[in-house]
């Protein structure tokens, strides 16, 4: 009976192991890298349908680490810039419509592809412990080749690029604004409700594990991994979205964040999912752009 016992237990720990492997890998792991040929994409894509005249493609580094993105250089110069920052599972192409009422007012734009994702080099998605420094970079780049000061870029993100800024904001870096639309709290909880959503509530089983084996396989600290943390130091201007009609979960983190930042000037801003996009994706709803404007005039960052 021991023996038989002793076998049904390690059997259960290979379980176990194996599983939270598995688990750890999807984690890191949200989308799979694409290979992209970026003659062939700018076919594929009329840029004129967004507003927005043909890019320069730009390439810029991170230690070893190489990310690919598309710089356009508005004619206005109003002295503004803004880099957009795509979710997970996704790339810069994403970020398209949401670029177009930052052109039409004068700011020349920034969109890269996140480490791991698309045409930039990388083999996991560490959910901005890493992508804050990618960021810093992008920051620094973008400011050398538009001559734009840091003080006046602001930040654009969705999910992965919405939290990657709230990190990247808490007040050691030079920029301008935040809009953050539907940030996550922290990584731990994120992973959870994601992939019990996938799966079922028994992943919650296997977490622990696979968060820890995720640390090492790339390289980072979950519980370091924290937008909500990071909002008690952030003293810049900072727009926060989500989706009144969405998960339940995405507006009690949207509404954590935004309780949780230090700066005084602040906003919270639900918008309807069904009619954020129009015209077959190429432009953003007039409620949605009207939101963005009325936080860029109230900080006096357009005219």
């Amino acid at each position: 009976m021991k023996k038989n016992l002793s076998w049904i237990i390690l059997i259960l720990a290979f379980f176990l192991l194996v599983a939270s492997c598995f688990l750890s890998e999807q984690i890191l792991t949200p989308s799979v890298s694409m290979e992209f040929d970026d003659e062939k994409l700018r076919k594929q894509i009329a840029f004129s349908e967004f507003a927005l005249p043909t890019p320069e493609t730009i390439r810029f580094q991170n230690g070893v680490l190489r990310l690919r993105g598309w710089y356009f250089k508005n004619p206005k110069k109003q002295n503004c810039g803004v880099i957009l920052l795509h979710g997970f599972t996704n790339s810069k192409i994403q970020m398209l419509p949401y670029a177009t009422p930052f052109w039409k007012r004068g700011c020349s734009l920034f969109l890269y592809d996140a480490r791991a994702h698309a045409e930039s080099d990388g083999t996991y998605s560490t959910y901005g412990y890493h992508e804050k420094m990618d960021l810093e970079r992008a920051v620094e780049y973008f400011s050398e080749i538009d001559n734009t000061p840091e003080d006046r870029i602001g930040i654009f993100g969705i999910d992965l690029g919405a939290s990657t800024a709230l990190q990247f904001a808490d007040g050691q870096y030079e920029f301008g604004f935040v809009i953050a639309d539907t940030p996550y709290k922290d990584m731990r909880s994120f992973v959870e409700h994601r992939y019990e959503s996938i799966y079922s509530r028994l992943v919650r089983f296997f977490t622990p594990l696979s968060l820890s084996i995720a640390e090492i396989r790339g390289d980072l600290l979950v519980n370091e991994v924290s937008p909500l943390n990071a909002a008690k130091l952030i003293t810049k201007p900072v727009l926060i979205l989500f989706p009144n009609d969405g998960d339940q979960t995405q507006k009690e983190d949207a509404e954590l964040v935004a309780s949780n930042l230090k700066t005084t000037t602040k906003k919270l801003a639900p918008y309807s999912t069904q009619n954020v996009l129009m015209n077959q994706n190429q432009t953003i709803s007039p409620e949605y752009e009207l939101i963005l404007l009325g936080f860029l005039k109230d900080i006096k960052f357009v005219k």
